[in-house]
């Protein structure tokens, strides 16, 4: 055999260390992932998600607190601090708390009967965080283990397999056929449980169409397994001011009943060049405020629409405003000169008071003013661009209150405004409902 090769093959055999850890299949190593979470007795994770939204004018970055337990009793603690919707969930094994801070409402039920002891650790609630550390298969297309990594964890230090991932884009993505959704999973090699992830999603936007980007991190400062946990974690306390529910925000809310058919709080706030607008000063004129930021993703989706409204009804007696809930003047204008396609002019509310008198505590926010002052609609979350249409086709549709004369000839009052022109029927929504 040649010197050389022979001199190849010892210096490979050197640089290898000793007793090294092959890297197992990536399937192979997930399947236990699997079968490790059906097996605890009870989990405790606390850390952040970092989530960064770029493309499209759109660049963004969040930081959201999360908190996940639960143990075979049925007892769990979930609570993800989004600014856009915080959600809080509890339950002690008998009843279950859902608490939004946003709109300061909670809601109970009876809890689902606990899995038992000889069950499987059950699954944690949709939608949450960590749902997919319990079936990492779902959806793979492709995986592989890139190598390995030791990851702090409450002040110890454990060593993991990184894992890559190609899995199917997740929801209404799955109809993007330019998306695409890699996540790395860190795996500690000893217990096959998840102690970091991140994920990386390419697609479109489903607002405007243009590529963009969605990459969201997991890093876990606490992460506890099979231990006893307190009962202090599964424990709802309602906080000053919070109320008891039947039903949370939208059609039928209590802030919805509360607020329409009632006079439009007054505001006065300054626009994007410093000039300031009172609702006074729109009085006889159909107003919509959409209340949003530009971190809020939903809010984002929901501007195409609302545009749309502004330019099919801007010459019929609708005043359209974006009102920016608490960012500093400089962001909004950079965010508004990337996105020209949006017409309407934009409010400053600097310090969320209006917001708080138009119970606008999570966003969007819509809100259709009629021509007499009163509320005439109130929704919140992303809707189908039809529902604002429609609001906004019947408050204009109604007669304009009629203007006391002045002083002389009886007193008479001046004959109401004429019946404006009904508003064509509505084109089918720009943007696909979510």
């Amino acid at each position: 055999m040649p010197r050389p090769f022979l001199a190849l093959i010892a210096a490979t055999l050197l640089a290898a260390p000793a007793g090294a850890q092959p890297a197992p299949d990536a399937r192979a190593l997930l399947q236990q992932v699997t079968d490790a979470y059906r097996a605890l007795t009870s989990y405790h994770y606390e850390g952040t998600m970092a989530i960064q939204m770029i493309g499209s004018g759109m660049d963004t970055t969040l930081t959201v607190p999360v908190t996940m337990a639960a143990d075979r009793a049925g007892r769990s603690h979930v609570e993800v601090l989004n600014p856009a919707m915080s959600v809080v969930m509890v339950s002690d094994g008998k009843q279950t708390t859902t608490y939004l801070p946003g709109l300061g409402q909670y809601m109970r039920k009876p809890a689902e009967a606990p899995a038992g002891a000889d069950s499987a650790m059950p699954r944690p609630p949709q939608g949450t965080p960590i749902l997919r550390y319990f079936s990492p298969l779902e959806g793979l297309v492709s995986g592989s283990v890139t190598g390995s990594q030791a990851v702090a964890l409450a002040g110890a230090s454990s060593d993991c397999w990184v894992v890559r991932v190609d899995v199917t884009p997740p929801g209404a993505l799955s109809r993007d056929s330019t998306a695409r959704s890699v996540t790395t999973y860190w795996v500690d090699k000893a217990r096959h449980l998840i102690l970091r992830d991140s994920t990386h999603i390419t697609m479109r936007n489903p607002a405007t169409g243009a590529p963009m980007e969605v990459r969201q991190a997991t890093i876990w400062t606490l992460g506890r397994f099979d231990q006893p946990l307190e009962d202090a974690l599964f424990a709802f306390t309602a906080p000053a001011g919070a109320r008891e529910v039947a039903s949370f925000g939208g059609p039928g809310s209590q802030a919805e009943s509360e607020l329409v058919g009632t006079k439009a709080p007054p505001f006065t706030l300054a626009d994007l060049k410093g000039r300031n607008v009172s609702l006074a000063s729109l009085r006889g004129r159909v107003v919509v405020l959409d209340f949003w930021a530009t971190w809020c993703g939903p809010c984002r989706v929901e501007m195409p629409r609302v545009q749309n409204v502004h330019a099919a009804f801007k010459d019929r007696g609708l005043a359209v405003f974006g009102v920016n809930f608490a960012e500093e003047p400089r962001t909004v204008r950079t965010f508004m000169a990337k996105n020209t396609q949006y017409t309407f002019p934009i409010l400053l509310d600097k310090d969320g008071a209006v917001g708080d008198k138009y119970k606008a505590v999570a966003i969007p926010t819509l809100v259709v003013i009629g021509r007499d002052g009163l509320i005439k609609a109130w929704h919140q979350g992303v809707r189908d661009e039809q529902v604002l249409r429609d609001a906004v086709a019947k408050a204009l549709a109604e007669k304009a209150p009629a203007a006391r004369a002045g002083a002389g000839a009886a007193g008479r009052p001046k004959a109401a405004a004429p019946r404006p022109t009904a508003a064509p029927k509505p084109a089918t929504p720009a943007v696909p409902k979510k």
